[in-house]
């Protein structure tokens, strides 16, 4: 009984982790950064308007160190591509950064990538050898 009104109590009040819990979307992930490789991490350079990662309170100059477990502090950018890239929008990471003398986590709960969301470019095909 006693378990039943908490839960009863928990759906009542709002809790996040009972009530907020919607299906992944498909397709990658999406924070809507540009960053650079610098020492320790990777450098946000600049946040997209109304991007996850805007909402989540990310902002040009932050240090990206961690995503959930991942240490990026000396990852190369194309890591970060894949690992967000690999991961569905409605996902939530946990994203560790310095900003200052401070290092805070925030989370972001990625998106879909936008249809003008410029795609990566394509290595051509290699050469056909001559007979």
């Amino acid at each position: 009984m006693l378990t039943q009104t908490t839960l009863f109590a928990a759906l009542l009040l709002g809790a996040p982790a009972l009530k907020d819990k919607e299906p992944l979307g498909t397709g990658p992930g999406y924070m809507g950064i540009t960053f650079q490789k610098d020492e320790g991490g990777l450098r946000v350079t600049d946040v997209k308007e109304n991007a996850p990662a805007a909402k989540a309170g990310l902002k040009v100059e932050d240090l990206i160190v961690k995503i959930d477990d991942a240490n990026l502090k000396d990852s190369d950018t194309s890591e970060l591509v894949k690992m967000i890239g690999g991961m569905r929008p409605g996902t939530v990471v946990a994203v560790e950064i310095r900003r200052g003398s401070e290092t805070l986590t925030l989370k972001v709960k990625l998106g879909p990538r936008p249809a003008d969301f410029p795609q990566p470019s394509k290595i051509p095909p290699p050469p056909d050898p001559q007979p």
